[in-house]
């Protein structure tokens, strides 16, 4: 992965399961620090993420 603002390929990625299959993707640069999150290829907003892993844990109970 490539960091979308300073183009450098040097990122630590976390992978967060949700449910069943789903889930999103967490990126840092380790270059400029950027931070950005993934679900199903496009990138999202952290309220997104806050929404998706409400909804997950609303569906396990």
């Amino acid at each position: 992965m490539h960091c979308p603002q300073c183009e450098a390929g040097d990122t630590t990625t976390i992978v967060i399961k949700l449910r069943g299959d789903d889930s999103v993707s967490f990126f840092q640069c380790r270059r400029c620090e950027a931070k950005w999150w993934q679900h199903g290829g496009d990138t999202i907003a952290l309220d997104e993420v806050l929404n998706l892993t409400a909804e997950a844990e609303t569906k396990v109970r």
